[in-house]
């Protein structure tokens, strides 16, 4: 995708580091194998499809496995196929072996005539290796914080005809991606007092694009003039590119999240 993403300077406290697969390819480690998470699948008690299964491994042993519940999305009654990964990065603090944060992505993929779409979700989960101060060897909780998009991409169809194909200078296919990235932000409110519930704001920052500039889902694309030649570029969609800072509710343990989902249907919506 061709969309700049301008980073932001990671919290002194919590850093964002990567996960690699291990050697069997099941699970994603941190770089000293301390902690692997991995994903099994069991059928859903609604009977439809299967509910993801997270499994942790501390020091190559399963130290926990939990059900989440990712929930229904607007789009799911939409068709198409659901795929769900572990998110090859987490943020935790290097100095403490206090609670941090890794996640799931959920990519819902949707195939039209002559295109489709793609819409990646990442949940991040809260693990807190000893909730209340228990004892090492107390198996990790888990907790969902949030869920916020990470990246989308749709084709539609724009050539039905020969003169459609001219007319377009054989571009046949409107074009429509969002990207997204999301750090620890250094925030020193948001790491003082007791380690428990203390997590990290978060510095999200989005770019959608769209080609050409006119691209329009509600509009047919066949009775758009014909394109020129300074709408063969890709243009920002400033509806929904934006910069947020997420705060994370001690007491409600979730992060708070506001975001323009009505200027981003386009994008989120396959």
């Amino acid at each position: 995708m061709a969309v700049t993403l301008w980073p932001f300077a990671a919290s002194a406290d919590f850093r964002k580091s990567d996960l690699k697969a291990d050697p069997s390819g099941q699970f994603y480690c941190d770089e000293t194998m301390d902690w692997c998470f991995g994903l099994a699948q069991k059928p859903s008690n609604a009977g439809e499809g299967h509910t993801p299964l997270l499994l942790v491994l501390r020091a190559g042993k399963e130290v926990t496995r939990q059900e989440i519940i990712l929930g229904k999305r607007r789009h799911d009654g939409n068709g198409g196929w659901r795929k769900t990964g572990i998110w090859p990065h987490r943020f935790h603090d290097p100095q403490r072996r206090g609670a941090f944060l890794m996640g799931i992505v959920t990519t819902t993929t949707v195939g039209y005539s002559g295109g489709g779409a793609s819409v990646a979700m990442l949940s991040l989960i809260r693990v807190d290796p000893t909730p209340g101060n228990n004892p090492t060897g107390t198996p990790p909780v888990l907790g969902m914080v949030a869920t916020v998009p990470l990246e989308a991409s749709k084709m539609i169809r724009a050539c039905f005809s020969e003169q459609d194909v001219i007319d377009r200078h054989q571009v046949c296919h409107d074009e429509y991606d969002f990207e997204a990235s999301i750090t620890p932000l250094s925030d020193v409110g948001a790491q003082v007092g007791d380690d428990e519930g203390n997590m990290p704001s978060l510095q999200y920052v989005a770019r959608a694009s769209r080609f050409p500039p006119n691209a329009d889902l509600g509009t047919d694309s066949s009775v758009r003039p014909p394109l020129n030649k300074l709408e063969m570029v890709r243009a920002p969609d400033l509806a929904c590119s934006f910069d947020a800072v997420f705060r994370f509710d001690r007491k409600a343990q979730v992060y708070e999240i506001d975001l323009p989902i009505e200027g981003c249907e386009t994008y989120l919506i396959p």
